[in-house]
């Protein structure tokens, strides 16, 4: 691909300066020599989606760029990229970006994506939209409906669940603050309407009955019928309860768990035209990189429903 045609003079005198750049810091040799042709593709990339200016890429078109290696047929032979090939491309940008950052060229790097593709996730079920409907349908308490609006119409982890309090709820913004998460990331997460009206409905008309009026008030959003805050494992073992009362083979054998019902509110956002970085956002994930695997099961899905 290094003979590939640049026609913007300026990503000409990018790739021939990064190339000078790399054979002075010694990427000459071995795998280290495909670095500039590698930024080659990315350049020519870029200029068939009509990107003009090096300083407007984002994580966006880095992750539209790992998607088109992930489908890019292997030029040497039959399939496609190796694992190593695409996690040699993905260093080759973070080189570049890097070094015209050095160059004062860009404020700021979009290619800084560290775990991006170097270690395999493990696929996880989902629910489609009317198997989530098929949950709620079964619901016997405001609890239930409480529980799957976190865990689905929220995104959250079971941890963030089991740690929440009513003070993170802010009904008139319309929005839950969850703190002190996962890597020690706090996020604010605006509610859908039926969402914030089953957590409303839930803390005006069904918690007070848990309270126990003998032990000190508890902060916990959900609490126990001793009136202490519930652990997470309640909160799978309900879900079962709830999966077992829909009588639907389908979802019994997806073996559904809470962390489940987030892969498949992001899988949903997709689906529905959300960014990459909302979803990363919503779920609180770190690293852009954890988000982009919704976005590879849904182009997957996609491939496969135009083959039908």
């Amino acid at each position: 691909m290094k003979h590939l045609p640049i026609f913007n003079p300026e990503f000409e005198n990018f790739y021939t300066d990064f190339h000078s750049f790399t054979k002075t810091k010694g990427y000459s040799r071995g795998k280290d020599s495909m670095y500039p042709s590698c930024v080659r593709e990315f350049l020519y990339f870029i200029e068939l989606k009509q990107i003009t200016d090096i300083k407007v890429v984002t994580a966006k078109e880095i992750i539209g760029y790992y998607e088109y290696l992930l489908e890019r047929p292997n030029q040497k032979r039959e399939g496609g990229l190796s694992d190593s090939t695409i996690k040699g491309h993905l260093f080759s940008l973070r080189l570049f970006f890097d070094y015209l950052l050095d160059m004062d060229v860009i404020d700021s790097t979009p290619a800084r994506l560290p775990k991006f593709v170097l270690k395999k996730f493990k696929e996880r079920n989902i629910l489609s939209l009317d198997e989530i409907i098929q949950l709620y349908e079964v619901c016997e308490t405001r609890q239930d409906k409480a529980l799957l609006s976190l865990a689905y119409g929220c995104g959250l982890r079971r941890s963030e669940i089991e740690k929440l309090d009513t003070s993170d709820l802010h009904i008139q913004s319309g929005v839950i603050v969850i703190r002190d998460s996962k890597n020690h990331r706090s996020r604010t997460i605006p509610l859908a309407d039926n969402v914030l009206r089953d957590l409303k409905e839930y803390i005006l008309y069904e918690r007070m009955k848990y309270i126990n009026v003998n032990k000190p008030a508890q902060p916990a959003f959900f609490i126990n019928n001793t009136g202490l805050r519930k652990k997470g494992d309640k909160f799978n073992i309900r879900l079962k309860q709830l999966i077992e009362r829909t009588k639907n083979s389908e979802i019994l054998n997806k073996n559904i768990t809470l962390h489940c019902l987030r892969h498949s509110i992001a899988t949903h956002l997709l689906d529905n035209g959300a960014t990459i970085e909302f979803v990363q956002h919503f779920l609180g994930h770190s690293q852009i990189d954890t988000a982009h695997i919704y976005s590879k099961r849904r182009m997957q899905r996609m491939k496969i429903l135009s083959q039908i």
